[in-house]
Order: C-alpha cells, then sequence, then structure tokens
C-alpha cells in the first residue's frame, strides 16, 4: 500500500461522522502494485492504483447497524493490506436496482475474530466503505 494516512486521523473523522449530517469523504490509502497482485490471486480484478475512500453516510451505516466494529474502520488500510482472503461480489443496489461490485477483505484476528471488509468500486478507480462487520461462523 502507498500513501497511507495516519490511523488517528481515521479516527478522528469516525468520530466526527458518526455526529455529522453531511457525508464528506477521507482518502484512506493507494492500492500499490505488489497489493493488486495479491488481490488478483483471489479475484480477476485488476485494482493496481486503486485509491480506497471512507464516507461520513457508510461510518453511520456501521455505527446504525454494526456498532461494535466501529472502531474496526480505523484499521481499515491494516486489514487491506493484510488480508486473509478477498471476495468478489456483484449484487444489485436496493434503492437503484443498479448492478454493483463489490470487494471483500476478510481478516482473521488472534481472537479467531474475523473482520470482512466490503468495498463498492465505484467504476472511477476508487473503492469505497459499504460495511464493515464480524464474521458469523
Amino acid at each position: 500500500m502507498i500513501n497511507m494516512i495516519d490511523k488517528s486521523v481515521i479516527c478522528t473523522f469516525v468520530e466526527k461522522a458518526c455526529i455529522s449530517s453531511t457525508n464528506k469523504e477521507l482518502y484512506l490509502c493507494e492500492i500499490d502494485i505488489k497489493l493488486a497482485q495479491k488481490i488478483k490471486k483471489f479475484i480477476p480484478l485488476t485494482l493496481n492504483s486503486y485509491e480506497v475512500i471512507i464516507t461520513e453516510e457508510y461510518v453511520r451505516h456501521v455505527k446504525n447497524r454494526h456498532k461494535e466494529d466501529l472502531e474496526f474502520i480505523c484499521l481499515i488500510p491494516e486489514i487491506i493490506s493484510s488480508f486473509d482472503k478477498v471476495n468478489k461480489s456483484i449484487e444489485a443496489n436496493r434503492r437503484t436496482k443498479k448492478t454493483e461490485i463489490f470487494v471483500i477483505f476478510e481478516k482473521k484476528y488472534k481472537d479467531n475474530t474475523v473482520k470482512l471488509v466490503k468495498l463498492r468500486d465505484l467504476n472511477k478507480r476508487v473503492l469505497s466503505l459499504k460495511t464493515l462487520f464480524k464474521k458469523i461462523k
């Protein structure tokens, strides 16, 4: 990963997003060629030079639907750069019914907790946080 933002900056953004009514976004990192090649071993996508962002709207989604996972948003660059598994998912958007592509990064921690970060491909070389949650076995 290149140009990775500091964890404290992400955590501050998350705190502010939880009480905000706007939809600002924060750049987290860029996927470099080495990481893109690792991802390509799992899924047929070329993600080299893709940016990863979070928006206030989807931070609030995690807060409202997966509150216990909110703190893990600060770890998204770490989860992406050291994932254990990655999948691609194609789903219809519930509101627009348009097909969207998602990249889902899976990271297993020492306590056997598995976190999934679901990023939406915005079709402009940008992956944006859709949700983050604990995998149920």
